[in-house]
């Protein structure tokens, strides 16, 4: 071993691989696919925000009506 210190943030070598290099490209099917589960999610979700918004509101209501008495 050298005493000499040595950067650590340094890549000395190289690794070797079979693996073929990754060249990135458009996946449109999963991008597709993606898109048709958030549409059918707020599909099934968006009727119930009225629901929520009145369960958000008689709570508001009932915490104020707590506080006056």
């Amino acid at each position: 071993m050298s005493n000499e210190q040595s950067d650590p943030g340094v890549l000395e070598s190289a690794y070797r691989t079979v693996t073929p290099g990754y060249k990135s490209h458009d996946d449109t099917g999963m991008d597709l696919i993606g898109w048709v589960v958030f549409l059918g999610v707020m599909t099934l979700l968006f009727p119930l925000i009225p629901v929520f918004l009145l369960v958000v509101g008689v709570e508001k209501l009932l915490v104020r009506l707590r506080k006056q008495q």
